[in-house]
């Protein structure tokens, strides 16, 4: 199995860190603090970003259907170009409010292209600036099933599989051979 997580970060959904089946993926590499840029803050963590493959989860450097599962974490965070930024963006990342649909949107589509047919896709999503449902219309499959969790009960994670639009209930015929 070849497991891709696009936003791997600090790795910190993970039990398995340096699981091999994995492809570890980031826009950044290097130390990171959640102070940055937020002097008054006084709750300071560290965050080492070491990807495999450094790059842009909108322009992936992969072959088509080359992944059997897509992790995909992107940042929660959409705010104005202008507004200064918090040290949690340094770990986190930010959308911006003028380009967040159309970078989703191209992310969600390249990502796919990437997942092999009938290929499991891992969405987290946190509804600090969107809900999850205006999030969901961007995906070209209809979400298979999800959960809520977080103190505030405001983290999404929702199943979607990459399969034939056409499928119908004639295709598990002889499911019990399964």
């Amino acid at each position: 199995m070849k497991i891709l997580d696009a936003t791997a970060g600090s790795r910190s959904i993970w039990y398995q860190k340096n699981n091999p089946n994995v492809v570890y993926f980031d826009k950044r590499k290097g130390k990171f603090n959640s102070q940055s840029g937020d002097k008054c803050s006084t709750d300071v963590r560290y965050y080492n970003i070491n990807p495999h493959v450094i790059g842009r989860w909108e322009h992936l450097p992969f072959k088509d259907e080359c992944f059997d599962m897509i992790v995909f974490d992107p940042p929660h965070l959409i705010q104005p170009k202008n507004k200064k930024l918090l040290g949690m963006v340094a770990c986190y990342g930010v959308l911006y409010i003028d380009e967040w649909k159309e970078q989703l949107t191209a992310g969600i589509s390249d990502l796919f292209r990437s997942l092999k047919s009938n290929g499991t896709f891992i969405l987290k999503w946190c509804e600090n600036n969107k809900k999850v449902d205006d999030i969901i219309k961007l995906f070209p499959y209809k979400p298979m099933f999800g959960t809520r969790t977080g103190q505030r009960n405001n983290n999404h994670w929702i199943c979607f599989i990459k399969s034939r639009q056409d499928m119908t209930f004639m295709d598990f015929e002889n499911a019990d051979e399964v």
